[in-house]
């Protein structure tokens, strides 16, 4: 068997063929034939540089979520203050079209235990630092008012992975926008007013975006 000289294209060509199936036909409905008749590859080779269609998937994640200059733009950004770049970073996440086409295509890993919690520890250990600092700027900048900035991130990140998200537990739209109620009294008690109406508006764009295709049994 020839060996392939490029395996880095073969990879990113995979990936990316992937990807779009999984957008235009969902994951679950995808099969690795699917990948096979469009890439015009053999299933070995494919299973030569991927395990499963599981592993195509968190690949894909993994490539997309590692790109961070954004988060990089917005933290160098000398004209906002903590808690506005606090509320960007949220925007980003929330708001972004490419960002939710790879959180719907992400869902059918929220179904794996062992993946949540290694997104958890991955987030509270990342993600964890990097939140409580920008609530010890905005304590600093007095747009922020917060006792406890290190264990507040950290409820935030579980709060918002887990509680509030609808990829983890299930819940209708009515559900899910009394819960954003529910954190945004919660912040402002703690001293964090991250949360407008403006805010509200975009975390049910959102929702309406990723999940309003997904039957909740409630």
């Amino acid at each position: 068997m020839a060996r392939n000289k490029y395996p880095e294209e073969t990879i990113q060509k995979i990936l990316d063929v992937s990807y779009r199936l999984f957008l235009e036909k969902g994951y679950e409905h995808t099969s690795i034939q699917d990948i096979v008749q469009a890439i015009g590859m053999s299933k070995g080779a494919i299973y030569h540089h991927f395990k499963s269609k599981d592993e195509i998937l968190e690949r894909i994640c993994e490539q997309y979520y590692s790109d961070v200059q954004w988060l990089h733009d917005i933290l160098e950004d000398p004209s906002l203050n903590g808690l506005e770049k606090l509320k960007k970073i949220y925007y980003y996440e929330l708001d972004d079209e490419k960002k939710r086409s790879y959180d719907i295509i992400a869902l059918p890993m929220l179904k794996n235990p062992n993946m949540i919690v290694m997104q958890l520890q991955e987030a509270i250990h990342e993600t964890g630092p990097l939140l409580s600092k920008l609530i010890e700027e905005g304590n600093a900048d007095g747009s922020m008012h917060v006792k406890y900035p290190r264990q507040l991130a950290e409820t935030m990140i579980l709060l918002v992975n887990i509680w509030i998200s609808p990829g983890c537990i299930p819940v209708t739209r009515e559900d899910f926008f009394k819960k954003i109620l529910f954190y945004q009294d919660m912040l402002e008690k703690l001293g964090l007013p991250l949360i407008d109406d403006e805010f509200v508006d975009v975390c049910m764009g959102y929702y309406d975006a990723v999940f309003s295709s997904v039957s909740w049994d409630t």
